[in-house]
């Protein structure tokens, strides 16, 4: 399964990327922003922008609680940078991505994790199958966030979670004045446009769909130098788009940000268990050991 979605800025980096553009090396494994450790004196480069998207992935991955051996779903795997990390360091978990962009499973890095081209919203696989699910900066692209809410509360297992990074504007409901319309218009013309907040916020969705809220963090601050070195560096007209259109895209979701007005979160939430209290199968062991060496192979699913 393959749709058209609207994605202006994986347009322009797959296109840089065709051209050998040293620039989009940043954002060839991994396409979110980064978590950063401090804000003064960070070293703003390629590099640090790595280091950040690695510590996001982790700090998503580690809300799940995965450990090896678990079956874990990737939803809006992008190059499957995530789902690298998880091969790399996690040698018996059974990893499954999921990407509607069959252009990106196709430039996804190599690793031993089955690739389906597939609708969030209406996963094509089996109820009960996995214990935890992750979503990294993806589902504001979906048209709701609850139809995927309860399509990862399906085939989570019972006491499984779902963990997620999205921007999450601080006022949820729908302002329809000329200011907010313009606003959101140049956001999307460099990063696509957000699907509305017409089902509440992750409180109310998870009661709809069944979940229980775990954690709900805002980091934004943390995230706030990726928009930095996009900015500074020139390399938003090599991921967003041509010109002055995807700095103005980077510049005001940057302003949003800073401002209070649109807030990045971590959100963790479980699935209800029948196990006796205090019996939690995805308590385990810190999520990253040592990384073991082999050689893995992608597989894809059209």
């Amino acid at each position: 399964m393959s749709v058209d979605v609207e994605l202006p800025y994986i347009d322009v980096l797959l296109e840089k990327r065709s051209q050998g553009d040293r620039k989009a090396d940043a954002f060839s494994r991994h396409i979110h922003w980064g978590l950063w450790t401090r804000l003064r004196g960070t070293g703003i480069r390629g590099r640090g922008v790595v280091a950040a998207q690695e510590r996001l992935d982790d700090t998503v991955a580690g809300g799940a609680l995965i450990s090896d051996g678990m079956a874990v779903l990737d939803v809006g795997c992008g190059f499957g940078g995530t789902l690298g990390r998880l091969s790399e360091r996690l040698p018996a978990t059974r990893l499954v991505g999921v990407n509607i962009d069959h252009r990106q499973l196709t430039r996804a890095l190599p690793t031993r994790a089955h690739l389906i081209c597939a609708d969030g919203c209406a996963l094509p696989l089996p109820s009960a199958a996995f214990d935890a699910v992750l979503a990294v900066e993806c589902i504001f692209h979906f048209p709701s966030r609850l139809a995927f809410l309860e399509e990862a509360q399906r085939v989570l297992k019972p006491g499984g979670r779902l963990s997620l990074s999205d921007f999450v504007p601080a006022d949820q409901t729908d302002p329809d004045n000329a200011a907010s319309r313009w606003f959101e218009d140049q956001v999307a013309k460099g990063y696509g446009r957000q699907s509305k907040w017409s089902d509440g916020d992750y409180q109310a969705m998870a009661d709809k769909a069944g979940l229980v809220v775990e954690q709900d963090t805002d980091v934004t601050r943390l995230t706030l130098p990726t928009y930095l070195y996009l900015l500074s560096s020139g390399i938003a007209r090599a991921v967003t788009g041509r010109g002055h259109v995807s700095v103005r895209s980077t510049f005001l979701l940057f302003l949003l940000s800073a401002l209070g007005a649109v807030r990045y979160r971590l959100v963790v939430l479980r699935k209800p268990s029948d196990l006796p209290r205090g019996e939690d199968p995805g308590q385990a062991a810190s999520l990253f050991e040592e990384p073991n060496d082999h050689v893995n192979v992608a597989s894809s699913v059209g």
